[in-house]
């Protein structure tokens, strides 16, 4: 996980924190020539307070900070071709240039949500997830295909039992519906949709586990959240083509959850499609 990851993933940092962590940020390359001593004094704060900064985000020390912080800008320095995701092609670009610079967006959108994943707290929503009688997937707009294909996906492995209900009506009456035996997905990639927050009151009150996914920073009410998985947050909210760098890391994100509950029962579900396949698939297709 890069640097600036952990900083935003860190829970509880004081306002001071959150401004050495700004300062860090912003000054990458003139850290790695700084004492922890020169830090404190251009941050105005104690050195005792850069080290309460380093355990909160996850690290040892200001040494280990340094390292990964160097780390991450050799790779940065590595990729030469940076891409803007929220206008990834020029008025200038023909049809190949526009085709190689989202290859390399899409790229970029997986590596960034890969660098994200605490793989502890994935492993707990798949294990949430797989013990669910019932999953309800609250979502709106493109999110929607997302939502759709994971319903699609835990079809073939002969579970029928993931809703994605459309619009405002049918989510509150799903949402007031619910009961601890069911388990709730949250796809929002900013966490601020008007419908995220009236659902997780209800979902609270019916007892039922809510799994949040989208960008850091976008899991604003975690008092009602059992686990959140972020995904790549490099895109802006307004200003952009599209949504091509959210679309893309949220539907990995998905397919990772799918990937984990699906190796739960890995051999029953390959002797599922096994079975199965012939009604699914009536193609004629012959075997090679």
């Amino acid at each position: 996980m890069t640097l600036k990851n952990m900083i935003e993933l860190a829970d509880g940092l004081t306002p001071i924190e959150t401004e050495i962590g700004y300062y860090i940020l912003k000054n990458q390359e003139d850290i790695l020539d700084m004492s922890v001593i020169e830090l404190a004094e251009k941050t105005f704060v104690s050195k005792s307070a850069i080290h309460r900064f380093c355990k909160k985000i996850g690290l040892k020390g200001f040494n280990e900070l340094k390292v990964i912080l160097a780390k991450d800008i050799s790779e940065m320095k590595s990729d030469i071709e940076m891409i803007d995701v929220n206008y990834p092609f020029e008025r200038k670009d023909g049809p190949q240039m526009i085709a190689k610079k989202l290859s390399k967006l899409y790229e970029t959108a997986i590596y960034d949500t890969y660098d994200y994943m605490d793989f502890i707290e994935l492993h707990k929503v798949a294990q949430l997830l797989h013990k669910a009688e019932v999953i309800d997937i609250y979502t709106h707009s493109h999110n929607m295909n997302v939502a759709e294909n994971f319903q699609d996906k835990m079809l073939t492995a002969g579970k029928s039992s993931v809703e994605c209900p459309h619009g405002f009506y049918k989510q509150r009456l799903t949402a007031l519906a619910s009961n601890p035996k069911h388990a709730a997905i949250i796809l929002s990639y900013s966490g601020k949709a008007s419908f995220v927050k009236p659902i997780l009151k209800v979902l609270h009150q019916k007892k039922v586990p809510v799994v949040y996914v989208g960008k850091a920073g976008g899991n604003l009410y975690p008092q009602y959240v059992a686990g959140a998985l972020t995904i790549s947050s490099r895109e802006n909210l307004r200003d952009r083509i599209s949504q091509f760098s959210s679309h893309i890391a949220m539907q990995y994100m998905m397919d990772v959850v799918f990937g984990c509950i699906y190796n739960m029962d890995r051999e029953k579900n390959i002797e599922y499609l096994k079975e199965s396949i012939g009604f699914m698939d009536d193609r004629d297709i012959q075997d090679e």
